[in-house]
């Protein structure tokens, strides 16, 4: 019998700068997540006071969410529609509602 996993929140730095949550199983599938070619280019067309969220170059690193990272994501999980796909919630303001409903940090969020 395995174990079941039950999900994480995790984040992912560009950078090194606290971009976005989301929810998986494992430190190895929010990595495979942080090098989806689907996120990098949402990244990259996704803005951010007038500068591209990701240059394609910066280094995209995934890691466990640390406590407000958390807690950011439940409070916007709450107002999430439920879907099939995955809940990203951005802790960066977005432009002009881009990729969100909201572009406040704490409910910037985009369903994959």
């Amino acid at each position: 019998m395995t174990p079941t996993l039950f999900p994480s929140v995790f984040t992912i730095e560009i950078g090194g700068k606290p971009t976005v949550t989301f929810e998986a199983k494992s430190l190895r599938e929010a990595s495979e997540i942080c090098n989806a070619p689907w996120l990098g280019e949402d990244f990259a067309s996704a803005h951010s006071n007038g500068a591209p969220l990701w240059d394609g170059k910066a280094k995209l690193r995934a890691r466990m969410g640390y406590e407000d990272e958390i807690a950011t994501f439940g409070d916007a999980s709450k107002d999430a529609q439920p879907s099939d796909g995955m809940l990203l919630v951005y802790l960066v303001e977005l432009d002009d509602n881009e990729t969100a409903e909201n572009s406040e940090p704490s409910s910037a969020t985009q369903q994959r």
